[in-house]
């Protein structure tokens, strides 16, 4: 019923309210459950459950969504400890988000596989949630994407839930993605839903699968004598007056990096980009050096460089890391066709992007044409003053000089990310764009290279069959077998590199990614260049991920590894470093970023970012 003003006359509840309230807390278990009719719903609140009233006209499609929304809740009262669910909640949003998402799944899961008639009313539910939420209709390239995608996923498995006909095409664009990134851990999760605790337990190595550790809580205390678990006779459930709470309650603290000791010797950056393998004794591949616990030594930078990025961060072995030409990846005949594949792609760009491109043109040449200085003693007759000669022949005469217009000689590096999120509309943006801004640049004298970042092969490779072969040491590093690709160099014009540009959209090179060591390369060679003036542009769409690496070092050590390369360079000052984020917010780690939520928007992004580097006022 809708709540009144006191004293005021309570219409009398609708008929199908009063039989969906003793329903929906027989469904949930509880006879002290107090279900509410209000504009408010539908969401738990302490004891009470509120719910939107009944349509004006209850249609069989209303009918359904209304129970839908009451049996999503009371099976969530039914089978969820909100403390248990507090105990392991993340810290971080994105892993937050999906936590709830899977939570909610598991709920709805267990009453659904059961009962027939709640399964099609929890349908009915979802599929105005997917609606409303408004993930159909943006790109399926996206955070809340893979997100709803995995609670698809889940839901299917545990209680045989069919996706809905409107979110197939999201559900097929992440599944063979999530299937085999999440090949061990799944069917981990999928194995406990009636044991919240271990379900929440497994759902942090299917955080840590996809590159979101460094979102987790610390690890919850053991449960002593007072926090007994359950028993048969101790039923699961806390008072209820705990749930209005849950959402206020403070997050738990970030677990804090490890700390080296003064007995430990931390490990050893390299000098050069850490993808080039050094010599078998420098890099440390012989069997002693790879079963030493501190794992792959590189060449030290200096000992008084605290600050240096990679001081702390180690790789257990170089040998099987690999920096190829595009043109080793593909054959001619090959590369031909992924490059009409292209240019087939390009006449579709959308028409904002070319017209910002030639605005971009526009304004870096009028950057370089030459200027005058007027109103001078001496120099060249300004014919804009011609006139006064006959209108007053006393006054003097006046001169103007030419001057040079300083536009200096400037590099730009775009370094793009090439990890298996990035398959289908992402990339093929992404390839358009660096392929458009590349043609752009160099007919305005500026020298563009683009560069590509993944991995040889999925959680880990090579690297990690090394490790175990060496014991599995502790704290080994970087356990992958990195690849960095160079589609275009500097120094190569646009027309050479052209049909390179196509191998961006082969899926089977987009694995797992490693951005700390990516933009590090990508700025060692940046700054070998003898150009006055670089700029370096990442494109990604998320953080750095690799299991066999997440799995066998501390949390978050490849995020932090990142944020430590790229404060470096922002501090230095010597590379100008800027970022575009895919449905991700890269603003958390660059100085000079910006997140799109649609690949639609990445063309002008990336022109609109290089416009304001080059700027008078962005300029140094």
């Amino acid at each position: 019923m809708i709540p009144t003003a006191p004293g005021a006359k309570r219409p009398p509840p609708h008929p199908f309210e009063r039989a969906l309230a003793p329903a929906t807390r027989a469904l949930a278990a509880d006879a002290d459950l107090k279900v509410v009719f209000g504009p408010s719903g539908p969401r738990l609140e302490g004891q009470r459950m509120l719910l939107p009233p009944p349509a004006a006209e209850l249609t069989s499609e209303a009918l359904s969504l209304a129970r839908g929304q009451a049996d999503r809740l009371a099976l969530r009262r039914a089978y969820h400890d909100p403390d248990i669910h507090a105990r392991h909640r993340p810290t971080g949003l994105r892993a937050r988000t999906l936590y709830e998402a899977l939570e909610d799944a598991r709920c709805l899961s267990l009453g659904a596989r059961d009962l027939t008639g709640v399964a099609a009313n929890v349908g009915t539910a979802l599929r105005d949630e997917l609606q409303r939420s408004g993930v159909l209709r943006g790109p399926a390239d996206g955070s809340a994407a893979m997100t709803q995608a995995l609670a698809l996923l889940v839901r299917e498995r545990l209680a045989a839930l069919p996706v809905p006909t409107e979110a197939q095409p999201l559900s097929e664009r992440w599944r063979p993605f999530l299937e085999q990134r999440l090949a061990k851990s799944l069917p981990e999760l999928l194995a406990c839903p009636h044991d919240q605790d271990a379900f929440a337990r497994a759902q942090q190595a299917v955080l840590r699968a996809l590159g979101l550790g460094h979102e987790l809580s610390p690890p919850p205390p053991e449960p002593t004598p007072r926090e007994a678990p359950p028993t048969a006779d101790k039923p699961a459930r806390k008072p209820p007056e705990k749930d209005a709470q849950l959402d206020d309650a403070p997050a738990p603290q970030v677990q804090e990096a490890r700390e080296i000791t003064d007995d430990e010797e931390p490990g050893i950056a390299p000098q050069e980009p850490l993808a080039e393998p050094a010599s078998p004794k420098a890099d440390g591949d012989g069997p002693g050096e790879q079963a030493a616990p501190e794992g792959q030594r590189l060449s030290r930078i200096s000992d008084d460089d605290a600050s240096h990025p990679n001081r702390s961060y180690r790789v257990f072995t170089t040998r099987h890391d690999e920096v190829l030409e595009a043109d080793d990846l593909g054959d001619e005949a090959e590369l031909t066709a992924l490059r009409d594949t292209l240019d087939a792609e390009a006449r579709q760009l959308p028409g904002i992007v070319a017209r910002l491109a030639r605005k971009l043109e526009r304004f870096l040449l009028a950057q370089q044409r030459r200027g005058w200085h007027f109103d001078l003693d001496e120099g060249t007759i300004d014919p804009a003053r011609l006139a006064r000669v006959v209108t007053d022949p006393i006054a003097p005469l006046a001169f103007r000089q030419e001057r040079e217009v300083e536009f200096k000689d400037t590099v730009v590096t775009l370094l793009l990310d090439n990890s298996g999120s990035m398959r289908g509309r992402p990339i093929l943006l992404t390839a358009l764009c660096a392929d458009l801004l590349a043609r752009t640049l160099e007919r305005c004298g500026v020298r563009t290279e683009i560069l590509g970042f993944t991995t040889r092969d999925w959680d880990g490779g090579l690297a990690r069959k090394d490790w175990i072969a060496a014991g599995a040491p502790r704290d080994p590093g970087r356990l992958t077998d990195v690849r960095y690709i160079i589609y275009k160099t500097a120094d190569t014009a646009w027309r050479r590199a052209r049909r390179s540009l196509g191998l961006l959209l082969r899926d089977d090179l987009m694995k797992d990614n490693i951005d700390g060591e990516a933009l590090w390369w990508a700025h060692q060679r940046l700054t070998a260049r003898r150009e006055q003036r670089k700029i370096l542009m990442v494109i990604s769409d998320g953080v750095p991920l690799d299991q066999a690496t997440l799995s066998a070092n501390p949390g978050g050590y490849l995020d932090q590894h990142l944020r430590e390369v790229i404060r470096w360079i922002e501090r230095r000052g010597e590379v100008e470093l800027a970022a575009i984020g895919i449905g991700h917010e890269v603003g958390d780690y660059y100085s000079r970023a910006v997140a799109i939520g649609s690949t639609e928007d990445l063309g002008p992004a990336m022109i609109n970012q290089l416009a304001a580097l080059f700027a008078p006022a962005g300029g140094r």
